[in-house]
C-alpha cells in the first residue's frame, strides 16, 4: 500500500517543513509515501463565500489522485479517531488490498463538496481549527504513530 498526502499551500515556515520532513522520513520506513502540494487559490469570484476558490483547488487536487485511489479527507466535521482506531484503519485497509490511501488538507476556505462527498474517510484531529502548517504536521505525526502501533515500536506509550 502507498500512502499519498495533497495539500492545499505550501509550507512557509521552516520549523513546520523540518517537522514534516522528519516524519515522512519515519514514514518511509514502513510505507512509500508521496506528498502534493497545489496552490492555494487567491480568489472566491468576489463573492465572499469561497466557491470559486474550493472549486479552483479541488480541480487540482482532483488530478493528483491516481485512479482507483481510496480518498480520506481532513474535516473539522470528521469522525475523529484515537491513534489506535487510525492503526486499525490502516491495518485494515492494507488487509482488504488497497493500493493507495489518498489524504488531503483543504486550504482556508476548507474543501469543496467535490472531494467532501467522495471521501471514504472524512477525519477530524479535533473540533477545534488549527493552521493547516500544523495540521499537516499532525497528519504525519499521527500517521507515524500509528505505523508504530502496528509495528508494535515503543513510540505510542
Amino acid at each position: 500500500m502507498k500512502l499519498q498526502v495533497i495539500a492545499v499551500g505550501k509550507l512557509r515556515e521552516a520549523y513546520y517543513k523540518a517537522a514534516c520532513d522528519e516524519y515522512v522520513g519515519r514514514i518511509r520506513h514502513f510505507l512509500p509515501l508521496e506528498e502534493s502540494e497545489v496552490p492555494s487559490a487567491t480568489s472566491d469570484n468576489g463573492n465572499g463565500t469561497g466557491k470559486g476558490a474550493l472549486q479552483t483547488e479541488a480541480d487540482a487536487i482532483l488530478k493528483q489522485i491516481p485512479q482507483g485511489s481510496k480518498l480520506i479527507v481532513l474535516d473539522i466535521r470528521g469522525k475523529q479517531l484515537s491513534s489506535e482506531q487510525l492503526s486499525q484503519f490502516l491495518q485494515d485497509e492494507m488487509l482488504a488490498s488497497t493500493n493507495r490511501l489518498s489524504f488531503v488538507i483543504g486550504g482556508a476556505w476548507g474543501l469543496s463538496p467535490i472531494l467532501l462527498d467522495s471521501a471514504a474517510l472524512r477525519l477530524s484531529f479535533s473540533p477545534m481549527t488549527f493552521p493547516h502548517e500544523l495540521a499537516r504536521v499532525m497528519l504525519y505525526e499521527q500517521l507515524y504513530r500509528a505505523l508504530c502501533l502496528w509495528k508494535g515500536l515503543p513510540y505510542h506509550k
